[in-house]
């Protein structure tokens, strides 16, 4: 149990991880272009389309399993499902969006499975430096169903809301 390894000291209060099947994952430090991105998805979400009818959590621990723990960028969640009254779970969350620069392969393999298997409706991984996207849809115990890449200039639709584009 991580709160046992925290408790101890084994692992440091401040430390940046996150759990995945029971193993602790190093988190890189943030760098520019990372917030860079981040502040412009901010923007983007921060609209009219999405307060009305959506949530949004930032870099919210989301319990996926006993084993693990992750912390994704942006949670975009039904507003109906209140995080005071239970967890959220799978089928609560309409989008999930990473934004990755050194962890891309981790995200787009080892947290893009674990986040299919547990319903979540869509999985963005968005590369901070390339602006590569990888949009992932149709989740399932083998994970996605429909995986496509985009690059630039490419806008991105997220299936809740595709009246709504973000221009990765």
């Amino acid at each position: 149990d991580i709160l046992f390894w925290l408790s101890t000291g084994f692992v440091a209060h401040d430390a940046k991880f996150e759990l995945l099947t029971g193993e602790l994952i190093a988190v890189s430090p943030k760098g520019r272009h990372h917030e860079a991105l981040r502040e412009r998805l901010m923007d983007w979400l921060d609209q009219p389309w999405r307060v009305g009818a959506f949530a949004l959590m930032l870099e919210h621990t989301l319990k996926l399993d006993d084993g693990t723990l992750l912390e994704p960028d942006f949670i975009l969640y039904d507003r109906a499902a209140r995080i005071q009254d239970r967890p959220l779970t799978g089928a609560d969350i309409r989008l999930v969006i990473e934004v990755s620069d050194s962890s891309w392969d981790y995200d787009v393999n080892e947290k893009a499975a674990k986040y299919a298997a547990f319903g979540i409706s869509e999985y963005w991984a968005l590369h901070a430096v390339t602006r590569q996207a990888r949009v992932h849809r149709a989740p399932g115990a083998s994970g996605w169903a429909d995986v496509r890449d985009t690059t630039p200039p490419a806008a991105l639709a997220p299936l809740c809301a595709s009246g709504t584009q973000f221009a990765v």
